[in-house]
Parts: C-alpha cells; sequence; structure tokens
C-alpha cells in the first residue's frame, strides 16, 4: 500500500535540474492517439455548432471552382449548424445522472468529505462522474487520474495533514492524451507508460501572456514492483515545433500508475475506440453542406429578376434602381419590361433532402422519437428504439460506475486507505415510459394484496426515480411504524368502551335498512 508522503503526478512542476534534449520529442503520438486524434478534432468541431465548424473552413465546407473568396466567405458567413450531435451527447449523458451518484461500501469518514470536492476545485463526484462520461460518449473514451499533492516538502505527517493534502480525481480528456500503453501478465491489465499534454500561462513585464507546452511523462515497470518515474516537459508555444526542456522528475511509489479509461463505443484496441456518434458527426457536415447549397440557392433565386426587350440603355447606364415610386419607360415603341422567376424545382429538392438528413440524424442520435415532427411513428415502433437507445446507454454507465470506482481505489492507495469495498452507484434505471408505467401497476398491486412489503415497494419506487434522492426508506418506515401505533391504540380505545359510555363516544351511524316511505335509497332533496 502506498504511503501517505507522495510525490505528485500532475500538479506541482517536479523540481529538477533543467536540460535540453534537442532529440526528444515527447509529444510523438502514439499509432492510436494520432487516429484519435483525427476523430476527435472532428467530433469536437460539431459539438462545438456554429461557432467550431464556421472555424473549420474549407474542411468541413468546400470551396467550388471559380468561386471567389469573397463570395464563399459571404456563404460561409450565412451558414448555421443543426447541432444534432450535442443533442444526442448531452442527452444520453444526463440519463445516468438524473439522480445523484452515490458510494457504497465506503467505511471512512475523509471519503465521504472527498467526494463532495472530489477535484479540489470544489466539484462533486456526480459533477466530474458526468464530465467523465459525457466526454466519453463524445469521443468514444475519456480518462481520469487518480494525483496527489506534492508533500516532499512537509516535515512529518501532521504538517501534511494540517495543510490538507490528500488525494483527488483529474479529468483527462482523450484529445490531451498523447500516447498510452498496457502490459497484460497473468490477466492481470496494468497501465506502464501514460503520455498527457497540457500547458501553462506566464506574464512578462508589459503584461503579456506567453503560453507554454508542456507534456508529463509516467512511467512504472510491469509486475509488483513499486518504481516509477514522472517527468515533466516544457516547450514554448511560439517555438514553431522546436525541441522540448526537460524540467525534472520524480519517483511514483504506487503499484500501478493510477489512470483509468472509460471506453464508450466499439473498442478496436487498446485506447483505440469507435466513437459511438461518429457517423453523426459525418452527417453534421453532410447537413452544413447542404443547407449551405439552400441558403445559396435561396438568396439568389428568392427574388425576380428584372429583365427588358427591345429597350436601348443609355451608355454608362449599367442598372436600375428598383422600388416603390420609381417609373419604368421605354423609347422604342416595342420595348417592354418583366421580371423571370425561377420555377423553384431546385429548392424543392433542397428542401426534402434537407428533411431527409434530418431525419437520418434523429436516428443516429438514438433520439426515441425519431421524426414525429415530420410524420405519425407507431408507439410500439417507439418503444422499440426506446430501448435500443437505453440498452447502449446502459451498458456504458455499468462501465462508467466500474471506472469510477477503480479510480476511487487509486485514491486510497495514494493515502494508505483501504477502499477496495467501495463502489460508485448510478442510475441505472432506463425502462422506456410504457414497460415503468406496468411496472409500477403491478407493485401497487402486489402491495394491495399483501405480496410485498412496506420497505420492498418503498425501495422499488425510489429505485425508479418516483421518490426524490433525499427520500430516506428507513426513516419513512420508522415514522410509518408510529402512525401504525397511533391508529392501533386509537381503534383499540374505542373498542374498549362498553355502555353508556360507548354510546356516548361512538359517532352516529345511519339506518340504512329503513328508509322512510318504504323507499330503499334516498330521495333526491334538489
Amino acid at each position: 500500500m502506498a504511503s501517505p508522503t507522495k510525490t505528485n503526478v500532475l500538479v506541482n512542476q517536479p523540481v529538477g535540474v533543467g536540460q535540453t534534449a534537442s532529440d526528444a520529442k515527447p509529444d510523438t503520438l502514439s499509432s492510436a492517439a494520432a487516429i484519435m486524434q483525427a476523430r476527435t478534432t472532428i467530433l469536437r468541431a460539431c459539438y462545438g455548432g456554429t461557432e467550431t465548424m464556421r472555424a473549420a473552413g474549407r474542411n468541413f465546407l468546400p470551396q467550388y471552382d471559380k468561386e471567389s473568396d469573397k463570395r464563399y466567405d459571404a456563404r460561409l458567413a450565412s451558414t448555421f449548424a443543426l447541432n444534432k450531435l450535442r443533442e444526442a451527447v448531452d442527452a444520453s449523458s444526463a440519463k445516468p445522472f438524473r439522480t445523484l451518484a452515490k458510494i457504497s461500501g465506503n467505511t471512512d469518514a475523509d471519503l465521504d468529505l472527498w467526494i463532495k470536492d472530489i477535484d479540489l476545485q470544489g466539484n462533486h463526484l456526480h459533477i466530474i462522474g458526468h464530465q467523465f462520461f459525457n466526454n466519453a460518449m463524445l469521443d468514444g473514451q475519456c480518462h481520469l487520474l487518480a494525483d496527489f499533492p506534492d508533500t516532499s516538502n512537509f516535515p512529518s505527517l501532521g504538517a501534511q495533514k494540517a495543510a490538507n493534502a490528500r488525494p483527488f480525481l483529474k479529468l483527462i480528456r482523450d484529445d490531451q492524451l498523447v500516447a498510452a500503453y498496457n502490459d497484460y501478465a497473468g490477466g492481470d491489465v496494468q497501465v506502464t507508460h501514460v503520455r498527457i499534454k497540457g500547458s501553462r500561462t506566464v506574464r512578462d513585464a508589459t503584461f503579456k501572456e506567453k503560453i507554454i507546452n508542456q507534456i508529463w511523462v509516467i512511467e512504472k515497470d510491469g509486475g509488483a514492483a513499486t518504481n516509477g518515474v514522472v517527468q515533466l516537459w516544457e516547450q514554448a508555444a511560439d517555438a514553431g515545433g522546436g525541441s522540448w526542456d526537460f524540467v525534472g522528475e520524480q519517483a511514483l511509489d504506487m503499484l500501478e500508475i493510477p489512470f483509468v479509461t472509460l471506453y464508450a463505443g466499439e473498442r478496436e484496441g487498446d485506447y483505440l475506440t469507435k466513437p459511438i456518434f461518429q457517423d453523426l458527426a459525418y452527417k453534421q457536415i453532410e447537413h452544413w453542406i447542404s443547407s449551405s447549397d439552400q441558403r445559396s440557392i435561396l438568396a439568389a433565386a428568392r427574388f425576380p429578376m428584372l429583365a427588358c426587350s427591345g429597350v436601348t440603355l443609355d451608355e454608362g447606364d449599367e442598372g436600375f434602381e428598383i422600388g416603390p415610386y420609381k417609373v419604368l419607360y421605354s423609347p422604342e415603341a416595342q420595348g417592354r419590361w418583366y421580371f423571370v422567376e425561377p420555377k423553384g424545382t431546385a429548392i424543392e429538392s433542397g428542401r426534402k433532402d434537407l428533411e431527409m438528413l434530418e431525419l437520418h440524424m434523429d436516428i443516429m442520435a438514438l433520439n426515441p422519437v425519431t421524426g414525429t415532427h415530420r410524420q405519425y411513428v407507431p408507439q410500439n415502433e417507439r418503444d422499440i428504439q426506446e430501448t435500443r437507445v437505453h440498452s447502449v446507454v446502459h451498458d456504458v454507465a455499468l462501465s462508467c460506475q466500474d471506472a469510477l470506482s477503480k479510480a476511487i481505489r487509486f485514491m486510497g492507495q495514494w493515502s494508505g486507505k483501504d477502499l477496495s469495498m467501495v463502489n460508485v452507484q448510478l442510475n441505472l434505471e432506463m425502462s422506456n415510459t410504457k414497460d415503468k408505467l406496468l411496472e409500477v401497476a403491478q407493485l401497487i398491486s402486489l402491495y394491495e394484496k399483501q405480496g410485498l412489503s412496506r420497505e420492498t415497494i418503498l425501495t422499488e419506487m425510489k429505485s425508479r426515480n418516483l421518490l426524490g434522492d433525499d427520500f430516506d426508506v428507513q426513516q419513512e418506515l420508522t415514522l410509518m411504524a408510529t402512525v401504525d401505533q397511533l391508529n392501533a391504540s386509537a381503534a383499540g380505545g374505542t373498542a374498549g368502551k362498553t355502555g353508556a359510555n360507548a354510546n356516548a363516544t361512538a359517532k352516529p351511524q345511519p339506518d340504512l335498512t329503513n328508509w322512510p316511505k318504504g323507499q330503499n335509497r334516498p330521495t333526491k332533496q334538489v
């Protein structure tokens, strides 16, 4: 188990002797990272919407032959994105986090405090977990690093505790991962090498900012040995791909590199995943191009063009001012003015193409109400689609639970605590609407027939998100037991009374056998 006086992984700059290694290139991408970087570049540009898609320029919106730069820039500025990718990613990642993320199996009071500020930035485990899941659904994978502040300069463990030095989690997006490698030994998988890119900003005497690129290298031999190393390399951002300076290194005394990855998509290898919504991103680019063409066609064709026949124009007159209170005349007796308008066939075809693309985007976005704003979709088809959506998200949510639990166990290793029994619990209740209503009706029926206990039905109701996060089943059972005792006491007191006392306290009961004038029911009074 790791000692609590650890050196940091990413927090502070390691102390070391600066040196230059002109031939070292720590920013070299691994083969898996090179593929993933290309994918995440497209996905994040589409996820950013209009602003980032416009910034991509000709990568997403081709310039046509003989189209001037001025005309292209105007067309690009008038193109707007229908951001189905963001809608799909955010909607799917919200499902497991509809209720507050919880932990079970915890017996450590410190962890309860850590959970409320899991990243030392004031964010709850629920917030970091949601970001972790959301980035994985977008990029195909996301990573967590369990880190610890640098405590090498503290004289004692007491000083470390006084400074509130404790482990925390750091979110690593996939576009920050330069390389990562695993070691397989006896069925056990350990991370042996990780390179993560980042940056820091410094100000000079004139208050100008200077960006410094950073690469963190974390490496450890496989097996049970705890020897590892953490290195920091830096490069000026304006160096134009210049050499990297070695800043320093520190020892990493951990059983393995505390690095956890969540895969969301078709896993093609270590740290190589085909994202769930990759095809949706390409479809959004296709819609981006088609909508640009459609808007360009409308700009050129929605206004009729004035034409003239048999008219002699004055020399130097290149056009006419069109509008109210203007008179068009012709010096030629046979001359005439008229408007030319397109029939609109191309415009209608473009509109239909956009509608079809939007329908395809709904399907790829795992939208359970596909096309309801354009056409009727039967209930059973919506149920099938909703079940398909939930099954995809449910599987990733299970993996997210395991990844978060593993990251917390790494926090325990940093601090010398045994957190092996701790598990993170997310919302896994993803039944479709129709099935959930049927389940609730069946539960109520069983309870009314005394086939279920109060505790069971309350637990089932809470698991289906029908009760709030702060609902305490045991507290409710205690309260209901008290109410039962009061009701039983009241009923017993009335039943025990006889004679005059019973008649004095008993509530008068109506005579239901002898109605006036031989009636068998009361007459209507009004």
